[in-house]
């Protein structure tokens, strides 16, 4: 049996901007969320950064 790697999803901070890898919501099959609160300004909201490099201005 071959192992698949996952694959983590990846949110940006709305206020500062930073990247952050999302953290696991489900087991199996494994799926990621946005983090509670960003690591460097303590912001609540993200956005998917597939949505934010579509959008960003």
């Amino acid at each position: 049996m071959a192992h698949v790697s996952t694959v983590v999803r990846k949110y940006v901070c709305t206020n500062c901007q930073v990247a952050h890898a999302g953290e696991r919501v489900q087991v199996s099959p494994a799926k990621f969320g946005a983090p509670e609160s960003c690591g460097a300004c303590g912001e609540t909201e993200f956005i998917w950064i597939k949505n934010w490099l579509n959008n960003h201005e």
